[in-house]
This record gives structure tokens, sequence and C-alpha cells, in this order.
């Protein structure tokens, strides 16, 4: 693998657990909100079992992009992999579309960021 692509995937992993982090954080805000009756018990699981079934999804990604390790040889072929394997994988496992959105974000600013080290 080419030290570009290996870049990019430790960044890309970087930017996943930061993501991760900010769905955790959303869970504590939500539990907050549901402690000071802002919202409803319902609203509040149905909050939390939407985001729980985000980050799986996205831990999902970083266990493919371990595997991808020494599979892929460019940064384009390891974008391509990871945007089809993720539409498949959110029709397999009925997750939510906004995860798919979250992660296209991620791999957009990675690649942004990796365009500014050339």
């Amino acid at each position: 693998m080419e030290t570009k692509t290996r870049k990019y995937l430790e960044i890309l992993k970087i930017e996943l657990e930061d993501l991760i982090y900010d769905l955790e954080f959303s869970e504590n805000v939500l539990a907050k909100r549901l402690q000071e009756h802002e919202i409803t018990e319902y609203v509040f699981l149905e909050n939390i079992g939407l985001l729980k079934k985000e980050i799986l999804g996205i831990e999902r990604i970083k266990l493919m992009l371990k595997e991808s390790d020494k599979q892929i040889g460019s940064i384009n072929e390891l974008r391509d992999r990871i945007e089809s394997y993720f539409q498949d994988e959110i029709k397999s496992a009925g997750l939510p579309d906004v995860v798919f959105l979250l992660i296209s974000r991620k791999l957009e600013k990675v690649c942004r960021y990796m365009a500014l080290d050339e």
C-alpha cells in the first residue's frame, strides 16, 4: 500500500472515531433533555435507538477498513470501496440513510485534506 493511502486510512479512522464521539455526545444531550422533561421517554428511546444504529454502522466501516489495509492501492479505490460497501450495508442491515451521509462527509473531508498535502 502506498504511503498516501496509508495516511488517508489513518486520518479516516481518526475522523470516524470523532464521529462516534459526536454521536455518543448526542446520547448524553438526549439523556439530559429527558431528565429535564424537555422530551418524552418515547422520543428519547427512539432517538437513542437511531443513534445506536448509526454508531453500529460506523463501527462496521471501521472493521472493513482494517480488512482493507492490504487490499487497496489508491485513495480513490479505497473511497469507492467504502462507499460501495456502505451502501450495501445500509440496505442489508436496515441502517439509517443518514449514516451514509455522515460517512460521505468524512470521506470528502479527508480527501480535501489529502489534496492540500500534494
